[in-house]
């Protein structure tokens, strides 16, 4: 084994309809930095969608978003599906950095130029 820090992009693709891979991502970079790793999360395809709904203190993964964003693990939102997905304002309002340099999605080689290994959800 490596003694190198491991470097993880997590693509979530997935929006509200699978709510256990938004907790599974959100924890699996959690796990990846508090292990001494760096973990990037990206919103991509349906998961543009959770913005609005988890940006609301009332949501019952809240604070584990809030935990994650405070420490800086969202890299990028794929600003074609934010629009698809009527997520534009809320990503906005959170101070996420919309992407669009695939077509209008996020692209994969930035990620796995720097090192990072690719994981989709």
């Amino acid at each position: 084994m490596s003694n190198t820090p491991e470097k993880i992009a997590i693509f979530l693709l997935t929006g509200p309809e699978a709510p256990c891979r938004l907790v599974h991502t959100l924890i699996w970079a959690l796990d990846i930095v508090g292990r001494g790793g760096d973990a990037k999360i990206v919103l991509e395809g349906q998961a543009p969608a959770w913005l609005p709904e988890i940006g609301d203190p009332k949501h019952v993964q809240h604070r584990l978003y809030e935990k994650v964003k405070e420490q800086g693990l969202i890299d990028a939102v794929c600003k074609a599906c934010a629009i698809q997905t009527q997520a534009l304002e809320a990503a906005a309002e959170q101070g996420l950095r919309l992407v669009s340099d695939a077509s209008g999605h996020v692209s994969l080689i930035p990620y796995t130029e720097a090192g990072y290994r690719i994981v989709t959800l």
